[in-house]
């Protein structure tokens, strides 16, 4: 199980939301690329990149920052946030970008998820964002009337990478992990899962390890890392080692 620590990117900055909210931001620094190199210099071996104005916006809007973590990271980079088209998820792999996260696109357009899976094999994951059960869209201002589990259903036999789990009523607020929600999509999907959402400790992260589900794979972590609550060498060693 890898550690994954988040940098969400708005307006070049990387910042926290609380609940995917606008009005709830909390700036932690200018440069994401020199924060992204902190984490890789610490052992990190995935990061999950958000771009935030994307995911509110449609379209990616930051591309030019992410390319300069990819290109000034030792880690792999898993990116998410307004990759609504074929066009812009190519733009990423094409450009050294190891994974991309579509969520609003595998609810409206599953065409092209299957389509890209073919063209970036392992290399396409699905975000599915759950507020009580449902599947979230949009930068989680719409909520669907779809239930996670069987979004993830819909993907089982494509060549998704993985799904990347948040429950968005624990993001932002380190309240710990709604362990209930992720075992109930570990029990129904065999899709791999990376959970995210409420991590505030390193008892958080062993509660995950002590899951003992094949398919949880990695789990992704923001503001506890940006408030001191552990390091990500702390993190590494409880789910890696």
């Amino acid at each position: 199980m890898h550690f994954y620590p988040a940098i969400d990117i708005k307006e070049g900055k990387f910042i926290r939301l609380i609940q995917g909210r606008l009005d709830e931001v909390t700036i932690y620094g200018n440069n994401p690329v020199e924060i992204a190199m902190k984490f890789s210099d610490a052992g990190a071996k995935w990061i999950h990149v958000v771009d935030i104005d994307g995911a509110f916006k449609g379209k990616s809007i930051n591309q030019e920052v992410i390319l300069n973590i990819k290109k000034n990271s030792k880690s792999k980079i898993q990116v998410g946030g307004g990759i609504r088209t074929e066009e812009s998820a190519s733009f990423y792999l094409d450009n050294g970008i190891d994974r991309i996260v579509l969520g609003t696109v595998a609810l409206e357009n599953p065409k092209i998820i299957e389509q890209l899976c073919k063209n970036y094999p392992g290399q396409i994951a699905i975000g599915i964002d759950a507020k009580k059960g449902m599947v979230a869209t949009e930068g989680w201002s719409k909520t669907s009337d779809i239930e996670v589990s069987k979004l993830s259903k819909l993907y089982e036999n494509i060549g998704i990478s993985c799904v990347i789990f948040t429950d968005i009523e624990k993001d932002g607020l380190m309240e710990g992990v709604s362990v209930s929600q992720l075992m109930n999509l570990l029990k129904k999907t065999k899709l791999n899962v990376i959970a995210s959402g409420g991590v505030s400790s390193l008892d958080d992260l062993k509660k995950l390890r002590l899951l003992k589900k094949k398919n949880l794979i990695g789990v992704i972590s923001g503001k506890a890392i940006y408030e001191n609550k552990f390091s990500i060498n702390e993190a590494i060693k409880i789910l890696e080692n």
